[in-house]
């Protein structure tokens, strides 16, 4: 069972309620900004199906909601970001026949091959095996705590990683240190996902979201229509390479981002030499 959550009232600035979600806790540690907590700390925060489920419904509301503009996604405890799926159910799933990835389009944890509009900062705050590095892979942003490490152990299970980290650790680190990952299982220390690029910074357990949300305050406080034109734009280089995501950024969202309010506003304010007031997304 997973630990009680805390049911605190969402914030006035929230339009629209939440998802029900059961195996993460929800939180709004200021304006703009969403936190994410899986909350198993007692099973080193892997998922069920019906978790990953919840957050795939989670992360869809995120980018509708029109006064959310970052996410900060987080495991519960100093163990933990996630171990991947509760493999304990995986097996139970097999046994009885029942269908093992019912999973939303964004698959495990609903990230993995999450596209979305908005960015998801993570604060890694232990080990992110299997499926939460599948996750964690796939997030815009990454801060890691001293005791963070990283693995795909499937092949030590006698699966494979197909929630979409294999694409994704051969683009981000090539193709010989994607193999040195995905054959051995073996673990990814936090001082070699620094050095290979994968973390941003390495940060005191204690200072870790602090860190994270501080952060994500510096992206929410910019125009959403450039924060999600330009994220946009650039994971495009995910799914059609990088000449075509450069055609299809400009087909796609260069007209509409030069027509929005926030584009009058961050020019007339550079011309009136004062700070931009941002408003609501539309896009």
């Amino acid at each position: 069972m997973s630990t009680p959550l805390t049911t605190k009232p969402m914030p006035p600035w929230i339009s629209t309620p939440h998802p029900l979600i059961t195996h993460s806790l929800i939180t709004f540690p200021a304006t703009h900004i969403l936190l994410v907590t899986i909350n198993r700390p007692e099973h080193r925060n892997c998922l069920p199906v019906e978790g990953t489920i919840e957050l795939g419904a989670l992360w869809k509301w995120y980018d509708a909601e029109p006064s959310l503009r970052c996410a900060v996604f987080t495991g519960a405890g100093d163990k933990a970001f996630c171990a991947g799926m509760d493999l304990k159910q995986r097996l139970e799933l097999i046994e009885t026949g029942e269908v093992a990835h019912d999973y939303p389009p964004g698959q495990f944890a609903g990230m993995s091959n999450r596209t979305g509009k908005k960015p998801i900062v993570v604060a890694c705050n232990g080990h992110a095996h299997g499926g939460g590095f599948e996750a964690l892979l796939n997030a815009d942003v990454i801060f890691a705590s001293p005791n963070s490490t990283f693995a795909l152990p499937e092949v030590l299970r006698g699966v494979s990683a197909l929630a979409g980290a294999l694409p994704r650790v051969f683009l981000l680190f090539g193709n010989h240190r994607a193999m040195d990952l995905i054959l051995t299982g073996r673990r990814l220390s936090v001082e070699e996902a620094h050095a290979w690029g994968l973390v941003k910074e390495i940060v005191p357990q204690e200072q870790l979201l602090e860190r994270a949300i501080e952060y994500a305050k510096v992206i929410a406080g910019l125009s959403p229509d450039s924060v999600i034109i330009s994220r946009l734009a650039a994971r495009e280089a995910w799914e059609t390479g990088v000449s075509r995501a450069t055609m299809r950024g400009q087909e796609l969202w260069a007209e509409n981002m030069l027509r929005s309010e926030n584009a009058r506003e961050g020019l007339a304010a550079y011309r009136e030499k004062r700070e931009p007031v941002w408003k609501r997304s539309h896009l």
